[in-house]
């Protein structure tokens, strides 16, 4: 009886066993597919975090592309969205589109920029692990872009550029690039015959009374924004100068001397004295001073040309003389520092006549003239580079001014020390200007900066 009990338990133990059993393969089972479904599930969200780094990454690209040319596009042009949805299906499929070298490779995975050109955004598409990949993950983030003054330097972008008045008596031509032209920040007037390539503007008014050719997308002048015009002052261009040209008549050493630099002081005329110009020293000729208006006066008295930066300390320069060549051009920069208030101010006068061919000395960082207080241009010279000054510019003659600029920040009139009261352009001149001329001057560029992110 005991035996045949013992015989039942263990039939029903082994019973019970092979149920746990199954019950341990199945709970196995369960936990091994629900275990590979996390794998997956995991990597699929691995691949979506990825994906929005991977676009992050395309966008800090597109930002620095503009920083270093605010110009810079992908060529689509995006229509108008009547949702964030129909933006994010517009963005998508040009980016699924995309083919060579646009579509980029990042370490997690892939992207694509796209930078439409009438709009102030950046858009960048992050795929991972690849774009073509079965099982991918894409991020849409898109840049608001907002524009910022920063501080740098000043380009001339203009062949003519007042900050105050601008008469255009004469026949000038001007002869650039589309945006470049002709501009008064004050109000023009135009009497002669101007032909210009670009645009002839002005924000104060203007009066056209001769006739005046420029580009067919060209809105009269008269109601154009203003212009940054840059301070023209010359101390602040000592630096530069290997030869002051004292009021004494002595020339002495500048900053920028080769060999004597260094026994300039702090202030013009302090380096050592390299001569004396009551006669010709390096082609200049001390006339005299001091002038009630033009202070300590220098006159170039050679025909061959004497290259340098010559720092005209409370003086004027005239040239009047042919130096230079289309073989042997004179390389030479003139800064002329003014003595006095601005608007009574004596010397910082440039004058330059005859036919000298200039181009601007390697020192001068592309200037050929700063002139304290006015500039005077007239004669047939050849020249390029830049001429500027801290009141007025005239231009007569036929001066032919290739990749030139010509500047009159107009900060004031000396009425009683000068002969120029408004900055004008009369006789013949031609002038050339392709854009963007670096200068030594300071100014502000506008750049455009990212001032919101959010994604699609």
């Amino acid at each position: 009886m005991t035996r045949a009990l013992h015989t039942e338990e263990r039939g029903a133990a082994l019973v019970m066993v092979m149920f746990l059993g199954m019950a341990l393969v199945t709970v196995a089972t369960a936990l091994t597919v629900r275990a590979a479904r996390q794998v997956v599930q995991v990597a699929l969200e691995a691949d979506h975090e990825q994906a929005l780094h991977v676009a992050e990454s395309g966008l800090d690209e597109g930002l620095l592309a503009l920083q270093m040319d605010p110009s810079f596009t992908t060529g689509e042009v995006a229509p108008g969205f009547a949702t964030r949805t129909d933006e994010r299906a517009w963005v998508l499929a040009l980016a699924e589109a995309v083919t060579g070298t646009r579509l980029s490779v990042a370490p997690q995975g892939e992207y694509v920029v796209i930078r439409p050109v009438n709009v102030s955004v950046v858009y960048a598409v992050g795929y991972a692990p690849s774009r073509d990949a079965a099982e991918r993950r894409v991020r849409i983030v898109r840049a608001e872009l907002g524009t910022r003054q920063v501080p740098g330097g000043w380009f001339a972008t203009y062949a003519m550029l007042s900050g105050g008045d601008l008469g255009l008596n004469g026949n000038p031509a001007v002869t650039s690039g589309r945006k470049v032209g002709i501009h008064a920040n004050g109000f023009l007037e135009a009497s002669g015959s101007v032909s210009v390539a670009g645009c002839v503007s002005a924000s104060g008014g203007a009066r056209i009374s001769g006739s005046v050719v420029d580009g067919a997308e060209c809105a009269a002048p008269g109601n154009q924004s203003p212009v940054e015009i840059p301070v023209v002052a010359p101390r602040s261009l000592w630096d530069r100068s290997q030869f002051d040209m004292c009021p004494d008549g002595k020339v002495r050493a500048g900053p920028a001397h080769p060999s004597m630099g260094r026994t300039a002081a702090n202030r013009p005329c302090t380096g050592s004295v390299i001569g004396d110009a009551s006669t010709t020293l390096l082609g200049w000729k001390f006339l005299g001073c001091c002038d009630a208006k033009d202070g300590a006066r220098w006159a170039y008295d050679s025909d061959l040309p004497v290259d340098g930066v010559f720092y005209f300390f409370e003086g004027s320069a005239v040239v009047a003389k042919n130096p230079g060549s289309s073989i042997d051009p004179w390389q030479v920069t003139m800064i002329a520092e003014a003595r006095g208030d601005c608007t009574a101010a004596v010397g910082g006068d440039v004058s330059i006549s005859g036919s000298p061919t200039i181009v601007p000395h390697v020192g001068g960082s592309n200037l050929v003239v700063a002139a304290g207080k006015d500039l005077n241009l007239s004669g047939g010279m050849h020249a390029s580079g830049i001429f500027a000054a801290h009141q007025q510019v005239s231009v007569s003659g036929n001066p032919s001014l290739t990749e030139a600029s010509l500047l009159a920040e107009e900060a004031c009139d000396s009425a009683t020390t000068s002969s120029i009261h408004v900055s004008f352009v009369s006789g013949n001149p031609t002038v050339s200007n392709s854009g963007e001329l670096s200068t030594p001057f300071v100014g502000t560029r506008t750049v455009e900066v990212m001032v919101g992110w959010d994604e699609l």
